[in-house]
This record gives structure tokens, C-alpha cells and sequence, in this order.
């Protein structure tokens, strides 16, 4: 058996991940490398539940606040730099807790990926004409159609993503892409965190109410001039823009975050249910 350990501690938004994660690393006297796809990111902060400063003094954390919005980073190129910095980290600890509920990035850090297919223009401009005439519901039947796990894994309301992945499901398989190898050897301990769906939900409730009441929706006015970016098309974010343009009511935005996000743990619970 080996002697190194990588902790996995996974599970859907709002469960308590970050400080489950801090009390085991605490206990084994170890950094936390996190698994989050939005905490990545310098600018975002309240709306992605990012670690307090007081968690962060509590225990080393990696990949929080790793780049900007503004930069293009995706589940291969956080694969790369993670193992890079494990392999630097396993020489002189024997456990590490990676943390987080971006089961792509935990994904590709452990087995790698299969590169994505390539853009297919005129797949692309028939899915763009789809939506285009018949809405984002051709899109969703669709992906449903060719694939039941793709269409739950997917954001239902980003089209961009809906798109995404019926060209990925449509293309023919890429070759694979090199990574880093590991320079030890590891076990894996994953720890997916549940509870009861109803007091999860719960629980995402109030903590979008907290997320108000600590100053989203001025985080989110301060980011309007870059709600084109990948980095902006998530919840907690996107929907202020409608907001903000009058198209509906502080109320209804803030409905909306707790659906979405309440939606995104639907997905995430399914991910892992089938990936771990």
C-alpha cells in the first residue's frame, strides 16, 4: 500500500465541503488544493462561496484566487498544473486534501481526460439556427435524446453548454492528450459528502440569503462589463444581468439563484453518484 494519500473531499454546493475539508486537513497536518471551477478565479468571491480569510489563514489552500476571468482556463489545464504542484508537494508530505465540487477538474487531475473534438462549423451553425428558431428547449431535447447522463451533467440553461455537448457527443473521438505523470505513488481516499435532499436545499437557501446580505449584488454590478465572459456564466452571477436591465425584479433574481443553484446540486449529486 502506499504510504502518500490524496483526500477527496467532494459532494454537492452548500453541503459543507470547505470546512469538512479544513477540519481533515487540520488533523493531518496537511495543505487543501481546491477542486473548484469559479473559486479559481481573483475577481469572484461572495457568489462562489470562496473560503474566508480566516478559513484561508487556517490552512495552506492552492487554486483559490489561481487566475483571472479574463484568462482561458478549463478541466486539462488545471489537471496539468495540479499534478505539477502534487508532485511537489508528495516530496516532502505524505497527505494532501483536494476539495471541491467541479467533478470535471477532479476527473481530469486523477485519470486525465480525453482532449476535446474538434469545432465543427456546420454542426455548430445547425444548433445555433435550432436555437435561434425553436429556443433553448431544441437544444435540451436534443442532448436528452442522444444522451440521459450528458443532459443531466449539463447546465439545462446555457445554451453555449448545451451546445457544447452535442458536438462532443456527435464528433468522433479525439486522441489523447499528454499530462504530467505522477511521481509517486498515492491512494485515494474520496470522501462524498450528502444529506437529506430537502434540508440540502435548505441549507442553499439560506445560504443564497447570506450571499445578499453580504453584498452579491454589488459584487455582481461591479462585473457587469464582463458578463460576456465564460466566468460570468454562472449562477449566483448571470442572473443579476436581467435584473439589472430591468427585464425582472430583485425578488425574481434572487429566486433564480436559488433555483439554479438548487439545480447544480441536482447535477453535481448525479455526477457523483455516477463517476465515484
Amino acid at each position: 500500500m502506499a504510504i502518500k494519500t490524496l483526500h477527496i473531499v467532494a459532494g454537492p454546493t452548500g453541503i459543507g465541503k470547505t470546512a469538512f475539508a479544513i477540519e481533515r486537513a487540520l488533523a493531518l497536518n496537511c495543505p487543501i488544493i481546491s477542486a473548484d471551477s469559479r473559486q479559481i478565479f481573483k475577481e469572484l468571491s461572495i457568489g462562489v462561496a470562496k473560503p474566508s480569510q480566516e478559513e484561508l489563514n487556517k490552512v495552506q489552500h492552492y487554486f483559490i484566487d489561481h487566475c483571472s476571468i479574463h484568462e482561458a482556463y478549463n478541466a486539462g489545464q488545471y489537471a496539468t498544473d495540479a499534478r505539477v504542484l502534487i508532485n511537489e508537494l508528495f516530496d516532502t508530505l505524505n497527505d494532501i486534501v483536494i476539495c471541491g465540487g467541479t467533478g470535471l477538474y477532479i476527473k481530469a487531475l486523477l485519470n486525465g481526460l480525453d482532449p476535446l473534438p474538434p469545432q465543427n462549423p456546420e454542426l455548430r451553425q445547425r444548433l445555433q439556427n435550432n436555437f435561434e428558431t425553436d429556443g433553448i428547449a431544441a437544444l435540451q431535447t436534443e442532448l436528452q435524446s442522444l444522451s440521459e447522463i450528458a443532459f443531466q451533467q449539463v447546465d439545462h440553461n446555457n445554451p453555449q453548454r448545451l451546445m457544447r455537448a452535442i458536438e462532443i457527443y456527435l464528433s468522433p473521438p479525439a486522441t489523447n492528450t499528454d499530462l504530467p505523470k505522477f511521481n509517486y505513488e498515492f491512494d485515494v481516499n474520496k470522501i462524498v459528502l450528502d444529506m437529506d435532499r430537502s434540508l440540502l436545499y435548505q441549507r442553499i437557501d439560506n445560504r443564497v440569503d447570506q450571499m445578499i446580505d453580504m453584498g452579491l449584488e454589488q459584487e455582481a454590478k461591479k462585473l457587469i462589463a464582463h458578463k460576456a465572459l465564460n466566468a460570468l456564466q454562472t449562477v449566483g452571477y448571470k442572473e443579476w444581468w436581467p435584473y439589472f436591465d430591468g427585464s425582472y425584479s430583485k425578488a425574481e433574481a434572487i429566486d433564480k439563484i436559488k433555483q439554479h443553484s438548487r439545480n447544480y446540486a441536482k447535477r453535481q449529486i448525479t455526477w457523483f453518484k455516477h463517476q465515484f
